[in-house]
């Protein structure tokens, strides 16, 4: 039995340019009417610099409705959309002064999800230097919104 070579299945990079952060209608006629997305106001107001939005998908799946932090993603990371996950690493990559580059994103094409399930290894072979660091961000992250 022969193996085939692993570097035949590669997949491609993602291109995110035509990527946009409002996923439906709804949404973008909101931002559009609040002057700017993100975390301003949204759907029964905020205490303390989080809003709570429901979308559509929102209401159609559960009476969930998800909270935003000051940052504009949701506080609860398992809620976190694959756009979410970029916005987190490009933030957080320029507060603690990471080299941003277009790759930095096609290193975790995934959700938040996807994201509870990586190990610290995983973050590190992703990212040597600033790995551990984003690691540390997600699970305090993921802690403070499993003790809400």
């Amino acid at each position: 039995m022969q193996v085939e070579s692993a570097t035949k299945w590669r997949v491609p990079p993602l291109d995110l340019s035509a990527v946009s952060v409002l996923t439906n209608e709804a949404e973008r006629r909101w931002a559009h009417s609040n002057g700017g997305g993100g975390g301003g106001g949204g759907v029964g107001g905020g205490v303390g610099g989080v809003t709570t939005r429901e979308t559509t998908a929102d209401r159609s799946q559960s009476s969930k409705k998800i909270q935003y932090g000051a940052d504009g993603l949701p506080i609860d990371p398992r809620d976190w959309t694959r756009a979410n996950v970029w916005t987190w690493l490009i933030n957080l990559a320029q507060s603690e002064g990471l080299d941003i580059s277009p790759e930095l994103a096609q290193k975790f094409p995934m959700n938040g999800k996807a994201l509870c399930l990586m190990s610290l290894d995983m973050y590190l072979s992703r990212v040597p230097i600033g790995g551990k660091m984003l690691y540390r961000d997600f699970r305090v992250r993921l802690a403070r919104a499993m003790s809400l």
